[in-house]
């Protein structure tokens, strides 16, 4: 952009690196995160429908080959379907699937109309409860993306410091991992998850380094909260 001047005026790039989408033509600002994984799954939700159809195999496999999995069981017309549709079209973080298959459904605890939620992390997989409605599956999605207590990575700098949510980081050692404060960390985290992101994160290498020096934590400091 810096030998492209007039480029990069005409489609507002202010700052490096930025991905624009265009799709019949019409720009779309990359609202995904940083990694390859977030990057390939936002161009595929956007170049295509929002959910795939799929059978027991086929979400089996993308469990297997992606973090974040969420699967819809039951018709595929209805409030219900369209509340899920409408869901999985506005949420770039996850690969979404739906399925007509009653016994896939059973295998995993599911009745239909419902919602199973395949992760790497924490309690997978998880049953989505409640009416299914576009603002509760919304608030679902985005709360179930991140682990209960965060280990800070690249992974997560889009859903801690992007959505602009209250968040509480414990700087300590990693061979503190275990430790007392970090006890209560996850014991708090359960209570308020969904409310407050939680987050641990050392000060000596790559991107949990830069962190520390962003917010001015010292090896000397540890532990401590900010």
């Amino acid at each position: 952009a810096t030998e492209n001047k007039a480029l990069a005026e005409r489609f507002g790039v202010k700052g490096f690196p930025t991905l624009h989408f265009f799709k019949n033509g019409v720009q779309q600002d990359y609202t995904g995160g940083r990694t390859e994984p977030d990057i390939s799954n936002w161009i595929i939700k956007k170049s295509g429908p929002p959910s795939k159809e799929g059978n027991c195999a086929d979400i089996a496999n993308a469990a297997e080959n992606n973090k974040l999995v969420v699967a819809f069981f039951g018709e595929k017309s209805g409030e219900a379907f369209n509340a899920f549709q409408a869901a999985a079209g506005a949420n770039d973080k996850y690969q979404f699937f739906h399925s007509e298959e009653k016994e896939c459904a059973a295998s995993h605890g599911a009745q239909m109309p419902g919602l199973v939620l395949f992760r790497k992390f924490d309690e997978s997989p998880l049953l989505f409860k409640g009416d299914i409605n576009k603002d509760a599956l919304a608030e679902w999605l985005s709360a179930s993306s991140v682990p209960t207590l965060i280990e800070f990575s690249e992974d997560y700098i889009e859903p801690i410091f992007g959505n602009r949510k209250a968040a509480i980081f414990l700087f300590r050692s990693a061979s503190d991992s275990e430790g007392a404060l970090q006890t209560v960390m996850r014991e708090a985290a359960e209570k308020y998850k969904g409310e407050i992101l939680f987050c641990v994160s050392d000060v000596k290498d790559g991107i949990q380094k830069r962190l520390a020096e962003f917010i001015g934590v010292e090896d000397s400091n540890m532990p401590t909260l900010r």
